[in-house]
């Protein structure tokens, strides 16, 4: 049989008894299509009616998906017993060498564009207008029925590329593959009605799907599945996802993600909330760049903090995230080819977000630089209250602002061009 008929009975036996067998394949193209679909598929008018008969187009529809594993596995083995480990560990390397990872693109993108297609549609028709480009990533278990690897007879699983998928906060694994999955993702909304804030008007749709073994190319296979998402020319806005891709090395996965066009919204473990590190003089707190003056009952405001702590004083840390804004590094100038941009101080620019003592001092305004000092403002104007000096924060100073507390520094006023992906672990 042809490849495309074998596919297209495979998920025919998806859709109507939830299996992708043969046996369920073969019985549904032979004994359960219309006559059209028939002709369309290339199937034998008439069932076969004799057992001889039977026998025969069930070992075409095998010689059919034969010549499709064939074409997609470049390390061919016997998948009817189990191998001796050390012959199944040569099998499995193959994946990782250049025609196993080439075999593995394809096998993606085949099951891409499976996934793809009712995008596709979607888009076509509409449904996505109001989609603001927010999806989140994440990778769950794939369950196979095979045994795993037997160390007391020295035998490797039938599945031989398969592994142990660990949950997070699991200790206990399961046997298969990770699936990681792109949904199109909105905010959360409130209970129903009574949340005061309506439900998103598009589909909640699965945009990318990638399978692989359990731990590797965890970074890896995201960024497959949004540069395939990317192709569509969609709107790009958050990229949620959790600890598995907040552990990534920033050029497996940060880095791409944001060439993209993707912010990120990452997680992080208790040890790593509050300040995590600094660079060029900034401290980075939270995932964010921000001014070395910052007080400190900021900075440290979700040090140590569990999940479920975490959770639990969400409301209590929305004032003070709000609160931290203004000490954030600015945006002097936007990404270039490379994806690099240039970040400044908040106390400088034309439009400053902190009163800073210590930059007055170093370098004092010169005369009539801005114009004459704003000594009337509308009050009904909440934006002319809030452009007032009086109304920005004042960055907190020790010893005069001579010296800054353990090894901090005030960054440049215009920081060298860095990359678009800011660190996202502590510096060690």
């Amino acid at each position: 049989m042809r490849p495309r008929t074998v596919l297209a009975g495979l998920m025919l036996a998806v859709y109507y008894t939830g299996r992708a067998t043969v046996s369920d394949a073969w019985r549904i193209l032979h004994f359960r299509l219309q006559p059209t679909a028939r002709a369309w598929l290339g199937i034998p008018e008439v069932p076969p009616s004799t057992a001889r008969a039977c026998i025969a187009a069930s070992r075409r529809l095998y010689r059919g998906l034969d010549r499709i594993t064939t074409a997609l596995d470049p390390a061919r083995c016997d998948r009817r017993r189990r191998l001796a480990q050390a012959e199944a560990d040569i099998h499995s390397d193959v994946w990782d060498e250049a025609v196993g990872r080439a075999a593995a693109d394809r096998l993606q993108r085949l099951a891409n564009d499976l996934v793809l297609a009712p995008v596709r549609l979607a888009q076509q028709r509409g449904y996505l207008r109001h989609w603001a480009g927010d999806v989140g990533v994440d990778a769950t278990s794939i369950p196979v029925l095979a045994a795993p690897d037997s160390d007391r007879s020295g035998t490797a699983s039938v599945e031989i590329t398969a592994g142990w998928h660990f949950s997070g906060g699991s200790d206990k694994g399961i046997f298969g593959y990770s699936a990681s999955l792109l949904v199109a993702a909105h905010a959360r909304t409130g209970e129903g009605a009574a949340g005061g804030r309506r439900a998103p008007s598009y589909p909640q749709l699965c945009l990318g799907l990638s399978l692989d073994a359990p731990t590797v190319r965890t970074g890896e296979n995201a960024v497959t599945v949004l540069r395939h998402l990317a192709e569509l020319r969609l709107p790009t806005g958050t990229c949620a996802a959790d600890r598995a891709y907040t552990g990534c090395s920033p050029e497996n996965f940060q880095v791409p993600v944001r060439r993209l066009g993707y912010r990120l919204a990452l997680d992080y473990k208790a040890a790593d909330r509050g300040i995590q590190g600094s660079w060029q003089g900034a401290v980075l707190i939270d995932g964010s760049l921000a001014c070395p003056h910052i007080p400190n009952a900021l900075a440290q405001a979700t040090h140590g903090m569990d999940d479920k702590t975490f959770r639990r004083r969400l409301d209590e840390l929305k004032p003070v995230a709000a609160e931290r804004l203004p000490y954030f590094l600015k945006l002097k100038q936007n990404a270039d080819a490379r994806g690099t941009v240039r970040l400044q101080c908040p106390a400088a620019g034309p439009s400053p977000s902190v009163n800073c003592p210590r930059r007055e001092r170093l370098r004092p305004a010169r005369p009539n630089a801005s114009g004459p000092p704003q000594t009337v403002i509308n009050l009904a104007d909440r934006r002319s209250r809030a452009s007032h000096a009086s109304a920005r924060p004042t960055s907190s100073l020790t010893e005069s602002g001579r010296t800054l507390p353990a090894g901090r520094r005030c960054p440049p006023s215009a920081g060298p061009p860095r990359s678009a992906s800011p660190p996202t672990r502590p510096a060690t």
